[in-house]
């Protein structure tokens, strides 16, 4: 494939992936230039205003980026061959229609992990916006039945699992310090949800130890003296880190996102991380149960599963090497995902 001008714009906020696609298409060799959708000083600890709050529910969320009025100004030269939006809530069809106007013969690529049909994802903006996309891609196989975003206008579809990162999701050696402040027995990375703060409560009452990385886990009410929540999101090096010093890694589905797969999913293993994932029957097809993970359909077997795990360190080892070779040898880094999508909207190959 050529080089590519691209564009991309996205969130770019400290954690984002979105950092970790811009430097893949780099290293494959295309100009990117960056767009974000958010403040310079937003992250995704900052606390939302309660008009933020009001406009979400109104599924109308606000460009505090200015990043509408910088799409319809983009000068002439260079001029792009791609403009990736990835999670673009907050620009309409208008604009979208302005750029095509302005750049004839531009690609438009959306791209998102989320379930868009989940109205807290479907903005206003994003709605009026999907006829205009060249090309949506969806890493939510389900979005692309023809009950869904192809009823919303959706005119090409292209379904993709999740991928990792080659460099920020490889194995990495741990310091003494490093046990001492991330070892555990069983971990979890993640937002605060009900259904998996019962889970790990399960966990921790039946006498478990279990330690909690992520963002709202202070909604958690009363948590068990043996769940060790750390009430902080871990990135980079210290999510490497999170993984590797923990013997069981949990991997949960989020309902309201109708998961099937999500990003950890592919992350854990990658790194090396023994997994023990929540089941699907399209994330058992990637990483069959026992040889590149382990999956658990019914919470209330959870407890006895990780006391078993617990118990045999050297099929953990075994099992976390097997998911690691697989996604290795199986085309299932950030740079594979990529290619495939931008063949599919150019129609180019190598």
């Amino acid at each position: 494939m050529r080089p590519l001008n691209i564009l991309f714009v996205a969130e770019l906020a400290p954690g984002s992936r979105s950092y970790q696609r811009i430097r893949r298409l780099q290293m494959m060799g295309h100009s990117v230039e960056t767009l974000s959708l958010v403040p310079a000083d937003a992250t995704y600890e900052t606390k939302p205003r309660l008009i933020d709050r009001i406009r979400h529910r109104l599924r109308y969320p606000q460009d505090r980026s200015g990043a509408n009025d910088r799409l319809r100004n983009l000068p002439a030269e260079p001029r792009p061959d791609i403009i990736w939006f990835e999670r673009a809530t907050t620009v309409p069809g208008a604009t979208l229609r302005a750029l095509k106007q302005a750049h004839p013969g531009c690609k438009l690529i959306w791209y998102a992990e989320d379930d868009m049909m989940n109205p807290a994802h479907l903005s206003r903006q994003v709605a009026s916006a999907i006829p205009f996309y060249d090309l949506w891609v969806t890493t939510k196989s389900f979005n692309t039945r023809p009950e869904e975003l192809p009823s919303l206008g959706a005119k090409s579809m292209l379904f993709v699992n999740n991928a990792y990162d080659i460099e920020a999701h490889s194995p990495i050696e741990l310091s003494g310090t490093d046990q001492q402040n991330f070892a555990a027995d069983i971990s979890f990375v993640g937002t605060w949800e009900h259904p998996r703060a019962e889970t790990v409560r399960q966990l921790a009452e039946a006498g478990l130890s279990v330690r909690i990385w992520g963002n709202g886990w202070e909604r958690m009410a009363d948590p068990p003296a043996s769940l060790d929540i750390a009430y902080k999101p871990v990135y980079g090096d210290d999510y490497r880190r999170v993984v590797t010093a923990s013997k069981i890694n949990l991997c949960f589905l989020r309902r309201g996102n109708r998961d099937l797969q999500t990003c950890r999913s592919f992350e854990i293993p990658a790194i090396g991380g023994f997994m023990m994932h929540e089941f699907s029957v399209e994330m058992s097809q990637i990483l069959p149960p026992d040889q590149g993970a382990v999956y658990f359909d019914n919470e209330t077997d959870l407890p006895r599963l990780c006391r078993f795990w617990l118990e045999h360190p050297e099929n953990r080892e075994k099992i976390a090497a097997a998911g690691r070779t697989e996604l290795l040898t199986a085309g299932h880094e950030h740079e594979d995902r990529l290619r495939e999508i931008l063949e599919a909207a150019t129609g180019e190959g190598d």
